[in-house]
């Protein structure tokens, strides 16, 4: 995913500190299984180790595990969420981070889900779309994260910005790009307006948050490429991935939610005579 890494782990599995890795980002180390050490810190289950990808560190277990490392090239500071004081480690370049139940469990079900995905599914991620909709997944927590450790800043604001401009450049956006899969990120970088206030934006102007307008829209993709599509040459899982579902549990409930029917209804039932 360009020059963002995930990397799996367990016992036996090899040394989380070997390679060699860019100066300029982060590392985030998640334990998903036993209890670790980190540069003497003990983790617990609500820990998140933060680091420097140029720092020195230790990880340390002594027991069955299994992790979970990702790589950041560079970090914005995104709003925090709700966090309990991070602890400080020996250097001011590596620490860890508490996060509360919800947060930690939300983290642990994406990074347990995205490695069943990829176990099913190994070329799941050979697909841009699916590729980038998990990098989007995984940058948005990672951000959250490493946010939540940077203590408040006074800030010289943004411009105020036009609502109808705003209205204008969204619906221009999104009809220019009808056929790809849009991000928050091409949202935000399109409009230079905070996540916050794009999401003020849509749910005034489209009643919903922005992820779930994207959302809606990747599934009528899926659905108008299913529907004329020959189920002989294709498959539900190749349409999902294609418009940025890694999931497929997850999106066959949201389609069949929407649409009232499968994914494979869809297809197969394109071919039925009427």
């Amino acid at each position: 995913m360009d020059d963002f890494h995930l990397q799996y782990g367990s016992e036996w599995s090899g040394n989380i500190a070997e390679g060699v890795t860019r100066p300029d980002g982060k590392i985030l180390f998640i334990p998903l299984h036993g209890r670790h050490h980190a540069n003497g810190l003990p983790l617990d289950e609500h820990s998140v180790f933060v680091m420097n990808a140029a720092s020195e560190f230790t990880i340390s277990v002594q027991e069955p595990h299994d992790w979970c490392s990702l790589f950041l090239p560079s970090c914005p500071s995104e709003p925090a969420l709700s966090h309990r004081d991070s602890q400080a480690s020996r250097s001011p370049s590596a620490y860890s981070v508490e996060l509360d139940d919800q947060e930690m469990a939300n983290l642990r079900w994406l990074l347990t889900q995205l490695h069943d995905s990829i176990q099913c599914n190994p070329d799941i991620l050979n697909e841009k779309a699916a590729s980038r909709a998990v990098k989007d997944d995984l940058v948005k927590v990672c951000q959250r994260i490493t946010s939540a450790s940077q203590s408040s800043a006074a800030t010289t604001g943004r411009p105020p910005f036009s609502r109808d401009e705003v209205i204008r450049v969204l619906r221009d956006l999104i009809a220019n790009h009808s056929h790809e899969c849009l991000t928050i990120d091409d949202f935000t970088q399109a409009l230079d307006i905070s996540e916050r206030s794009l999401r003020n934006v849509f749910l005034e102007y489209y009643g919903m948050p922005p992820r779930k307008f994207l959302m809606i829209q990747r599934l009528n993709h899926v659905r108008n490429v299913l529907r004329v599509a020959d189920p002989e040459e294709t498959t539900v899982t190749a349409v999902a991935a294609h418009f940025g579902f890694w999931h497929f549990g997850r999106f066959a409930g949201a389609y069949h939610k929407i649409f009232q029917e499968s994914p494979s209804t869809t297809l197969y039932g394109s071919c039925q005579p009427c």
